[in-house]
């Protein structure tokens, strides 16, 4: 591996959490369950040299369930070198004091998986069927309370689509929210399982409902980002600068997994046929899997191209390569709203 802008970690396959539509749950039953500290730091002392800079995202399962090995990351960019804009993506949960100083120590960027309140936040539930949204909203108020922020995730599915229009207001709520982000449902894993994915009515009613909240937001003088409309209007305001949706389409982000196999991104671990290689190892299947991450033909051909670049190659899983209409549709409004702002 050569000089990356993001790497990712799945530090761990565990959680203890059984979100109803997990995209990661799919390989658990095979895969080895934790990443270790000796596998963590083969992985960035091949993706990054000394003096260098990486972004490095912990993800899992949970991986607040393996924070050790983070903590070995952390220490190991200090000790050699290197400088490491460490981050993790949490369902919440185990935000304790204890844990948000160790977050805190290693200067680590927090992002929460949070679809909304109350029935919007439905599909995320403990194994015993338990709702989650309690402890989660718990988790977020020891975050506000330790001084720190985070951002939230929210997966769009035909649960929580209705419910958009609540989700800026929470994050006001809550205190500490910086921006959100929104992830269309994708048919991995128990997604593939029972389909979670909105209608289109469900779908456009939601943005433009989470549009009007913050339109009345930024009118107030509230600062939350949606990270989507921020895409956007950077690319208006700087057309040309960015080529590609993502990283991985420009083979300048990898992700790892416990056992070392490495993938494009976070969204295709586990996925065979987005297998680029084992670490260590050259990635002999790199251009092949690179070929399927480009932006369909019919995206080619389209005049919103410049600020959408084909949207998220993991959303195009399930769709034969295609583009998905849905993602399509979403970034459809976003722009509508831009153009009129």
């Amino acid at each position: 591996m050569g000089p990356l802008a993001l790497l990712v970690l799945r530090i761990t396959q565990r959680c203890n959490l059984a979100c109803r539509y997990c995209y990661a749950a799919g390989e658990r039953e095979t895969a080895e369950e934790d990443m270790t500290a000796e596998m963590a730091i083969r992985a960035v002392e091949e993706a990054c040299p000394p003096g260098g800079t990486l972004k490095i995202q912990f993800t899992g399962g949970e991986p607040l369930l393996n924070l050790p090995v983070m903590e070995a990351v952390w220490q190991y960019g200090q000790r050699s070198g290197r400088h490491l804009r460490l981050a993790v993506q949490t369902n919440g949960t185990l935000l304790t004091p204890q844990t948000l100083r160790a977050l805190e120590r290693m200067g680590c960027a927090l992002g929460v998986s949070l679809d909304g309140n109350g029935d919007a936040n439905g599909l995320r539930v403990f194994p015993d069927g338990k709702p989650a949204f309690s402890s989660i909203i718990e988790g977020i108020r020891e975050v506000a309370r330790a001084g720190m922020r985070c951002n939230l995730t929210a997966v769009v599915s035909d649960v929580s689509a209705p419910h958009l229009g609540g989700l800026l207001e929470l994050a006001l709520w809550l205190g500490c929210v910086g921006g959100i982000g929104l992830d269309l449902f994708r048919p991995m894993g128990r997604g593939a399982i029972q389909d979670h994915a909105p209608s289109p009515e469900q779908l456009d009613h939601g943005l433009r409902a989470l549009l009007n909240q913050y339109t009345l937001l930024r009118e107030l003088g509230v600062p939350l980002v949606v990270k989507e409309l921020e895409r956007i209007r950077r690319l208006q305001d700087h057309p040309g600068v960015e080529e590609a949706y993502c990283y991985a389409q420009t083979e300048r982000s990898l992700a790892v997994d416990p056992g070392g196999r490495i993938y494009p991104c976070s969204s295709f671990v586990g996925q065979e046929d987005y297998l680029l290689g084992i670490l260590g190892q050259e990635l002999d299947r790199a251009g092949a899997v690179r070929s399927r991450l480009k932006a369909p033909a019919l995206c080619q051909e389209c005049g919103h191209r410049a600020l959408c670049r084909g949207g998220c190659p993991a959303g195009r899983i399930g769709t034969a390569g295609c583009r998905s209409d849905l993602d399509c549709r979403m970034h459809q409004i976003m722009m509508e709203y831009c153009a009129g702002k």
